[in-house]
């Protein structure tokens, strides 16, 4: 997982995991400076790309393990298109004639004829935060799915838009010269 992003100025925490498609995120905010947690189990919205709908169903079974998919017709789909097959969500990272493959193998069986449809899962996950006291916290995500976590180490400081905008002026002339 690629890590999490906080956008303050929305009050915004996103959780990219862009490597695996099928999670369900929940999130909970850690206060290191007394050992508590300031939230827990936030429910996370996937967010979803717009997308033209595409289906097929599968040729033959498929067992868990393998990542070449036959497909009763490929047509349509492209490199990079997320699908969900069975109960999980795959990005196709070829195609050859009616055969996928997916960027991970496919973790269940998989009968004759099931659906693959394009969706728009783009494996980034948010939720809306209101933290109004200052200090040091941890915001942790955790993959309801198969219980993997990843964390983000934040800290609410007193600064404005204006006075970070400065710090990053500042740093910019410190590093490229005036």
């Amino acid at each position: 997982m690629d890590g999490i992003y906080i956008v303050n100025e929305d009050g915004i925490a996103q959780i990219v995991a862009n490597d695996y498609f099928g999670a369900y995120f929940k999130c909970n905010i850690f206060n290191q400076d007394d050992n508590t947690y300031l939230q827990e189990n936030l429910s996370m919205t996937e967010i979803e790309e717009p997308y033209d709908t595409n289906s097929t169903t599968t040729d033959g079974n498929h067992d868990s393990g393998v990542s070449s998919i036959s497909l009763s017709d490929s047509s349509g789909f492209s490199i990079s298109d997320r699908v969900k097959i069975g109960n999980y969500i795959y990005k196709i990272t070829n195609i050859d004639g009616n055969s996928i493959t997916t960027h991970k193998p496919l973790y269940e069986n998989i009968s004759d004829g099931s659906s693959v449809d394009r969706v728009g899962n783009l494996g980034i996950y948010k939720v809306s935060l209101n933290i109004d006291t200052l200090g040091t916290y941890t915001l942790i995500g955790k993959d309801t799915v198969f219980g993997l976590n990843t964390t983000k180490m934040i800290k609410v400081v007193p600064k404005s838009i204006a006075e970070m905008y400065k710090d990053i002026k500042n740093l910019e002339y410190a590093i490229l010269g005036s």
